[in-house]
């Protein structure tokens, strides 16, 4: 009977321990698949589960260029002054430039200003531009002078080589008006006459000449008078220009 009890106590331990034995690889094997199922997830799916926090901005910078017509004179006045005629030697009239080099001041022309300055005009903007003028008040030489005969006319001089001081910048060191191989200043070998209606100084409505590159972007606009000795004495006369800028900006 001790035998039997002894074989049989053996037996249900040998049975559990086949039962705890088959229990432990059945978890062995659950744990392993789930580490693979696992590994396979993250492979396929990066770093899902890494807990990492990411973010990002945009910048954008921008910027436009805008063209700019845009023309200064830098001389606002070319003011003659008061006088009058000496009739002894002289022709009978004064003759007087707003560049100083034909004034018979002093002579001729008693008691008027030695001018020296004409107006300077300059393309002060980024883009290439046409000029003309027009004139109001007394912009005849009838009108702004009287008398016999008398003149009021204008010039223009590229100020590369009038050389007049006070552009924005350094003095022109090439011709102006050529910024398109397009003509050039109009009236520079002569004076022509002015009139209230005015005309194209450089270029035109379709052709624009004047270089906005500051070592060519500058003329000088003489005014030429000549008063007879006839000419009415009176109130100051006065004539003013003005100066238009046309580009295709």
């Amino acid at each position: 009977m001790k035998s039997n009890g002894r074989d049989n106590t053996h037996g249900w331990l040998e049975e559990r321990k086949i039962i705890i034995i088959a229990l432990l690889a059945a978890l062995i094997i659950t744990v392993a698949g789930t580490f693979f199922q696992i590994n396979n997830f993250l492979e396929s799916n990066g770093n899902f589960l890494t807990g990492a926090a990411s973010a990002n901005a945009t910048g954008i910078t921008t910027l436009t260029i805008s063209s700019s017509t845009s023309i200064s004179n830098r001389v606002a006045n070319i003011a003659f002054g008061s006088g009058y005629v000496n009739a002894t030697g002289c022709g009978g009239r004064c003759v007087m430039d707003s560049n100083g080099q034909h004034n018979q001041t002093g002579a001729c022309c008693v008691g008027f200003s030695n001018v020296s300055s004409g107006f300077l005009l300059e393309n002060t903007g980024n883009i290439n531009i046409s000029v003309n003028y027009t004139c109001s008040g007394s912009c005849t030489a009838a009108t702004f002078i009287g008398g016999t005969a008398p003149a009021f006319q204008m010039k223009t001089t590229a100020n590369s080589v009038a050389l007049q001081t006070g552009e924005d910048g350094a003095t022109d060191s090439a011709p102006s008006c050529f910024g398109q191989s397009y003509g050039g200043w109009n009236f520079t070998a002569n004076y022509t006459t002015i009139t209230a209606a005015g005309d194209w100084l450089c270029g035109d409505n379709g052709n624009y000449s004047l270089d906005f590159s500051n070592s060519q972007d500058a003329a000088v606009i003489d005014i030429n008078v000549s008063i007879p000795v006839d000419a009415p004495t009176g109130a100051q006369k006065t004539a003013t220009f003005l100066f238009n800028a046309l580009s295709s900006g």
